[in-house]
């Protein structure tokens, strides 16, 4: 019987950790790096309204591959990263795809079915580093997960995106 009852708290204990999201949180506070937030709202979706609350004057790098957003909001749980302030995002080094290549674009945001997302105040720049096939196509895309579903109601405002293109 101890060893069943260990078991159902250790269980409770798990899905209490696993909330899913609500409410503001702050970048960097409640989560080290964007990242981070990005990571946990793909695995734990929301709840509620969402608020990323990234600080002036943060800068990130993307990883490799960019941010992929996953998560949906709806009309009464919406999604937002508000930069207050101002913060710099910068392309990961070396992206591979070519503005011909349909398959294999290079982003720093690409948001795959997501609905009600918003990003506000974010700048976005090509990383000093890449050159050639490693530039980046798109500070944003939205991609379709499925031929039935595919990205609505997001909005971009008082984002500034500067990447370079190759002639």
């Amino acid at each position: 019987m101890k060893k069943l009852i260990t078991t159902i708290i250790g269980g409770m204990l798990v899905t209490a950790g696993m909330a899913q999201l609500n409410g503001t949180y702050n970048i960097p506070g409640s989560y080290p790096d964007l990242a981070s937030a990005i990571a946990d709202l793909n695995s734990q979706g929301v709840s509620g309204p969402v608020t990323f609350s990234i600080a002036a004057g943060y800068t990130e790098t993307a990883p490799t591959g960019g941010y992929t957003i996953t998560a949906t909001g709806t009309s009464a749980n919406t999604i937002q990263f508000i930069a207050s302030g101002g913060a710099t995002i910068t392309a990961y080094t070396g992206g591979t795809g070519t503005p011909s290549s349909a398959t294999t674009q290079d982003f720093v945001f690409r948001l795959i079915g997501s609905d009600y997302i918003t990003f506000n105040g974010l700048t976005i720049l090509e990383n000093p580093s890449n050159s050639g096939n490693a530039l980046m196509e798109a500070g944003f895309a939205f991609l379709k997960a499925s031929a039935t579903d595919g990205c609505q109601y997001n909005t971009i405002q008082n984002c500034f995106i500067k990447l370079s293109y190759k002639n």
